[in-house]
């Protein structure tokens, strides 16, 4: 099959233009996912009806990015701003009301050393905070309005951010999002309520590109959730919205938008220069060491990414932190398997608290903090031991250039003068610094001493130019 791909990849250097049309569907597949959002007949991620008016940066008459409002949400909760507009935040006109709508981009589209990637892991979101301050904010806003249409999309909107803001399940640092809401929905499903203590399962949120192929292999870190099952992309919304008829209403949408534009993202090149020297050199160690795990990384004729499936690599090998393994329970998948979507929501059973991923790495310069977790600050630090790791780093503006590491591919990290002070604030649950003590945020893990032992300084420098080519 591969040596079939490259094959067909070299039909290209007769016909140009298919260079020029798969850049083109590039363009108009981020267009599309970036102005996306599946809200439907008043049900979907929203806040309450009307608040949004007091939102002007959602409307056309948006105000200059130094605005004060729009920088406050934008660095306080993390919400990616570009061409003044907050990204995956929408106003939508239902039943003579103004309803602000969350679409995916607000969690997948995001920056890195300041360049805007559609697809990409959104790095500073903070989901609990904006659940907990929206939840305050709508109590109030609430309060005497007794619209049944007001009332069908405030009790859902209070629902989503009460959850989201739940301490015992929510993510414990900005930039992490729990899959432990998700599993809220099937609970209530059967008239249950859900427990405190099923975990927090934080991951951050994947990139998108190369989405198609990945599914063959099944969905997200883990490879569990079966990938012919599409609605297990609609994860954040079902538990949002609370409504399996709006997962079924729009799951045609879901199939499209998954195979016919995520299916034509590219990833982002690297926006530096590149030693090509160096990365000749690093290919070589790639081809000897982390090739066995991730795979070949072809381009056809005209540079462009061969998408291929990844593996699966079991936990006992690859040791990284299983708290997002365990949210795959047997009492998770009864309570699927037995509710009301339980004939479109299917696993891979022999798949499931098996591993995790070894992804392909298409754009990984951009992927920082690494792991599913996001645990490692920098490409450099995957490949030394895990005592050696920074136990903390900020996550603050972490898409920003300033905040870009060239060398090791990443996040800066703090100085050490700074170190103990933030230590100390890491400690207190400053939500801005990532700390490993924190419960599923261990940086274990990925460390094979067999090809790693032997990698000197220069190695793993050379290995990260070739990385920047992908």
């Amino acid at each position: 099959m591969k040596k079939l791909l490259i094959l067909l990849s070299t039909v290209f250097i007769v016909n140009p233009l298919h260079a020029d049309e798969r850049v083109t569907a590039h363009k108009k597949a981020a267009n599309i996912f970036t102005n996306w959002h599946f809200f439907e007949n008043g049900r979907g991620m929203t806040i309450s009806p009307n608040l949004s008016r007091l939102m002007w940066m959602l409307g056309e008459d948006r105000r200059d990015k130094s605005d004060p409002v729009t920088s406050f949400i934008e660095k306080n909760y993390g919400f990616i701003v570009k061409d003044d507009k907050l990204m995956g935040v929408f106003n939508v006109k239902y039943k003579n009301m103004d309803v602000g709508v969350l679409g995916c981009t607000a969690c997948h589209s995001g920056k890195a050393a300041g360049v805007f990637v559609p697809g990409l892991g959104n790095k500073t979101i903070d989901p609990y905070k904006v659940g907990r301050d929206t939840y305050r904010i709508q109590r109030v806003w609430g309060l005497g309005n007794r619209d049944p249409d007001f009332q069908k999309i405030q009790e859902k909107a209070m629902y989503f951010a009460k959850v989201t803001s739940d301490k015992k399940i929510s993510s414990l640092t900005r930039g992490l999002v729990p899959d432990s809401t998700i599993k809220t929905f099937f609970y209530k499903d059967h008239g249950l309520e859900y427990p405190k203590n099923m975990g927090r399962a934080q991951v951050k949120a994947p990139h998108l590109w190369g989405i198609k192929e990945k599914r063959e292999a099944g969905v997200f870190n883990d490879g569990s959730l079966s990938g012919d099952s599409y609605g297990w992309i609609f994860g954040a919304e079902l538990f949002a919205s609370d409504s399996g008829e709006h997962l079924r209403a729009v799951l045609p949408q879901i199939k499209w938008l998954t195979n016919d534009v995520l299916g034509n993202l590219l990833p982002p090149k690297y926006p530096f220069q590149v030693d090509l020297t160096q990365a000749a050199r690093g290919k070589k160690l790639f081809a000897n060491s982390c090739i066995k795990c991730h795979g070949d990384h072809d381009k056809d004729a005209l540079g462009h990414p061969i998408y291929t499936t990844p593996k699966i690599i079991p936990k006992h090998i690859v040791k990284t932190d299983e708290e997002k393994l365990k949210a795959i329970s047997p009492e998770f998948i009864r309570l699927v398997e037995t509710g009301s979507l339980g004939d479109i929501l299917t696993f891979n059973h022999e798949k499931v608290q098996k591993g995790y991923f070894a992804p392909k790495l298409w754009g990984v310069w951009s992927r920082f903090p690494y792991m599913h977790n996001a645990s490692i600050p920098s490409l450099y630090q995957v490949m030394i031991k895990p005592e050696l790791r920074s136990p903390i780093f900020s996550m603050y503006e972490a898409g920003e250039e300033y905040r870009f590491d060239k060398e090791n591919i990443g996040l800066t990290l703090f100085s050490e003068k700074e170190h103990d002070r933030m230590l100390r604030k890491a400690k207190r649950g400053d939500r801005d610094i990532y700390y490993i003590k924190r419960e599923g945020q261990s940086n274990q893990g990925h460390y094979f001493s067999k090809y790693f032992d032997k990698l000197n300084h220069n190695d793993r420098l050379a290995l990260i130019e070739y990385l920047k080519t992908l």
